[in-house]
């Protein structure tokens, strides 16, 4: 019995496999005093941090929520609220202050909510603000599991394509 059988390895197990850097775990809370989002890859950093420790995007031209108190409440209540209705209205609200500051907050939502249209609504309000950041965050979009948000996210890269094109000359 022993001779017979040859020693095969699992299939499913690569012992060649070059280790991932760890993902950082996923925060209930985000503390918008001490911590900001990166709107490139809507992970949380420090708030001193000028570069994204994931990405390695510049930040240092978008300010960090940190002292605006009703975007910081609105960004609470979009990443931690219970109720996927309270967290869409809150996503919409910040979305029009037209702010690049809450970029990273969208960019958050969309790759992380659990509730699809909250994640389409966060791929209007980026499609909307018109911001190279939105780029990255959509192309992500693409390969969400919900159709909806997939669509959305095509029509807000539209909306950055039409608004990048230059204007005819008369």
């Amino acid at each position: 019995m022993g001779k017979d059988k040859k020693f095969r390895p699992d299939p499913d197990v690569n012992p060649y496999r070059v280790r991932k850097t760890p993902t950082p775990p996923k925060r209930d809370f985000i503390d918008f005093n001490t911590r900001r989002i990166c709107p490139a890859c809507g992970r949380d950093i420090k708030i001193t941090h000028n570069f994204c420790k994931y990405c390695g995007v510049d930040l240092s031209e978008i300010e960090p929520i940190g002292k605006d108190e009703i975007s910081k409440q609105l960004a609470m209540t979009a990443v931690s609220d219970p109720d996927p209705e309270v967290r869409k209205e809150a996503v919409d609200t910040l979305g029009d202050f037209g702010d690049k500051r809450v970029l990273g907050v969208l960019t958050y939502v969309l790759l992380n909510d659990p509730d699809e249209n909250v994640r389409k609504e966060a791929a209007d309000e980026l499609g909307d603000l018109h911001h190279p950041f939105s780029l990255e965050a959509l192309a992500k979009a693409l390969k969400d599991e919900s159709a909806i948000v997939r669509k959305a996210a095509i029509e807000g890269l539209k909306k950055l394509k039409k608004m990048s094109k230059p204007k005819e000359m008369d």
